[in-house]
């Protein structure tokens, strides 16, 4: 390799006259870009198969927790209904705080789109009841039903702490 660079370096200006034949760079800007689409090929092959896998799996896993039967799950109720009271307490106690607040900066404050941000709200927590009448009661009475309800009632807060955030956002636009 050395002499080959030696050999580079003492003959330097017979290299730099030389000009590439013509469609030299043509050629390898095709090559290069027919290796890229071949690549992004497969990586969206393996994008879509792992996702599809992930689907698949939770899919199964969700499958297997439905299929407890009704007599199975009433025995774990003892062990795990007063977690779920309190929880569903805590959250409700939170919700309706986030709400209170949505609905005091309403009235106190005439901004633009408050209306439609206290009909979401209202949505919000229509869909927490009918999560807790129609949903709840067929949940598992275990971690994994416990864990169902508090992603429901932690995004249920989350979008109305949004909401409450946008509506003091809104109000301090107006206020400037």
């Amino acid at each position: 390799m050395d002499k080959l660079k030696n050999f580079i370096d003492t003959h330097k200006e017979a290299f730099e006259d030389d000009l590439p034949p013509m469609g030299h760079f043509g050629r390898f800007d095709k090559k290069l870009s027919v290796s890229s689409r071949k690549r992004l090929k497969w990586i969206q092959i393996f994008t879509v198969a792992v996702a599809a896998a992930v689907t698949l799996f939770v899919f199964i896993r969700i499958q297997s927790d439905m299929n407890v039967p009704i007599q199975q799950a009433k025995t774990y109720t003892c062990e795990t209904q007063k977690e779920i009271d309190e929880l569903k307490f805590y959250y409700n106690m939170q919700l309706d705080e986030v709400s209170a607040q949505i609905r005091a900066l309403y009235k106190s404050e005439q901004i633009p789109g408050g209306l439609e941000l206290l009909e979401e709200t209202k949505k919000i927590l229509k869909n927490s009841h009918e999560f807790e009448d129609a949903v709840l009661p067929t949940l598992p009475c275990s971690d994994a039903g416990l864990f169902a309800m508090n992603q429901h009632y932690s995004n249920s807060l989350e979008c109305l702490q949004i909401m409450l955030s946008q509506m003091g956002k809104a109000i301090q636009y107006n206020n400037n």
